[in-house]
């Protein structure tokens, strides 16, 4: 895991800097649209606790699944790193319970 995800972190940053080049020089709409959902879904997948949350909360899925664990894990790991970071999801998810 710890050669994973920062090999994955500079694809993803080459794959970015690639798609930018084909935006700026050939204008293509394809890129655009590519684009405007990697930004939705680096913007939702934050978001997307609080739904998690409420769901345990309501029982619909249990605490053992593998959806709260392996999906959050990469924001868990922000979340060690950085207070402040934990305590700003900590507050929202707050908002869902």
């Amino acid at each position: 895991m710890t050669i994973i995800l920062p090999t994955l972190a500079v694809a993803f940053a080459a794959f970015c800097i690639w798609l930018g080049v084909r935006i700026y020089n050939r204008r293509e709409r394809w890129a655009k649209w590519t684009a405007v959902g990697i930004a939705l879904a680096l913007a939702l997948y934050p978001l997307s606790v609080g739904p998690m949350v409420w769901l345990r909360k309501h029982r619909w899925i249990s605490e053992q699944t593998i959806i709260g664990t392996r999906i959050y894990e990469p924001l868990f790991m922000i979340c060690e790193q950085s207070e402040a970071a934990y305590h700003s999801l900590e507050w929202y998810a707050d908002f869902w319970e």
